[in-house]
């Protein structure tokens, strides 16, 4: 977002002054929408994007104070400069209460409100682009998961695509031979059909992991409801929201339990525990999904979410797990990691997910 881009509410009632001062921030190339009083400022604010907010205190119909508690109950993170000739400590002490960035007393300096308005802006700035550096890692990496997914599917459609042409060549030979009946011809063409679908099905796995997502927020409290069983604990912040698609991240969180519960089954664990946390750091909100479930061998844990991988020991998972981290990064550039761990004694597994902050409120 570029100077030109930003939206300045300016709110005065004096109107040589708001004439002013609005001509002097449309020539330093920001959007200035004027008003005269706080009602008509606060009825523009509810329908429309306003990055930051310059008002007088005391004014008719709405004074600043009310139209900032109104603003504030929008979007506590609007930046507020307060402008005033009343040297009233009621109305500093109700700005430091509101949060308001910086107090500028009348007549208004130009120098120093557009130093203000800089300092205030600065760290917009850098957080926009953050956010457009990690929007073009994103696309990078969806790129090469997108080649990857060719990939995948190429692999995972040899096999079946090879008993197709073997079924096509069996029933050519019996035709030539004159020994096709009704029932290898009825057998043969129900076994294609099962490869059929089975191809299909690769495709809408892979259709639903790339189509545009809608994204919403929703807490960890929101997300783990639908999960919790007797052997499930739960020790997270319920007060942190994700701004994401919900159905797929459940299907994540899903698909990682169930994976736990597989081995549990394996590995004839009755003792069932799994346990979820979650904290965050100053990159990354971390959630952790750990079992008792007796641990994956060392040599399929550094291969368990690679393209190709479908080991026995995982009852042939290989692809769910790749298409889980394939989502996740997808979804919001996040990261899925295993180690193996033991707590008093019992051997398990940790799943840790790494969600970078600039999608966690």
């Amino acid at each position: 977002m570029s100077v030109n881009n930003i939206n300045l509410m300016y709110v005065e009632d004096d109107e040589v002054v708001n004439e002013t001062i609005s001509t002097l921030l449309r020539k330093l190339n920001y959007n200035v929408y004027n008003f005269l009083n706080g009602e008509d400022a606060y009825n523009f604010f509810k329908e429309n994007r306003v990055d930051l907010v310059i008002s007088d205190i005391d004014m008719p119909k709405m004074n600043g104070i009310e139209l900032v508690e109104k603003i504030k109950g929008i979007n506590k993170k609007t930046p507020i400069i307060f402008t005033t000739a009343v040297s009233d400590e009621k109305y500093l002490l109700d700005s430091i209460n509101l949060g308001i960035d910086k107090f500028m007393k009348k007549p208004i300096d130009c120098i120093i409100l557009k130093e203000n308005i800089d300092s205030i802006l600065k760290p917009y700035f850098l957080e926009l682009e953050n956010k457009r550096k990690e929007e073009i890692i994103k696309e990078q990496a969806k790129d090469i998961l997108i080649a990857k997914t060719v990939s995948i599917i190429s692999h995972q459609w040899r096999q079946p695509l090879s008993r197709i042409g073997s079924i096509a060549s069996k029933l050519r030979i019996y035709s030539q031979m004159n020994k096709l009946t009704d029932d290898i011809l009825t057998t043969n063409l129900e076994n294609i059909e099962k490869e059929n679908i089975y191809l299909s099905s690769t495709i809408n796995k892979f259709n639903t992991l790339l189509e545009r997502k809608s994204t919403r927020d929703f807490s960890l409290k929101e997300l783990f409801k639908d999960v919790i069983k007797d052997e499930i604990k739960l020790d997270i912040q319920s007060n942190l929201h994700i701004k994401s698609d919900y159905e797929e991240f459940k299907n994540i969180i899903k698909s990682i339990i169930k994976n736990s519960y597989e081995q549990f089954e394996k590995n004839s664990i009755t003792k069932k525990k799994i346990l979820i946390t979650s904290y965050q750091d100053n990159d990354f909100l971390n959630i952790k999904v750990c079992d008792n479930a007796g641990g994956i061998e060392e040599e399929t844990l550094e291969n368990v979410f690679d393209l190709y991988h479908s080991d026995k020991s995982l009852n042939g998972r290989g692809l769910g797990l790749y298409l889980s981290k394939v989502s996740l990064m997808l979804l919001v550039n996040g990261q899925i990691s295993l180690e193996n761990i033991e707590i008093e004694k019992e051997r398990g597994v940790c799943v840790k997910i790494k969600i970078p902050n600039m999608y966690v409120s």
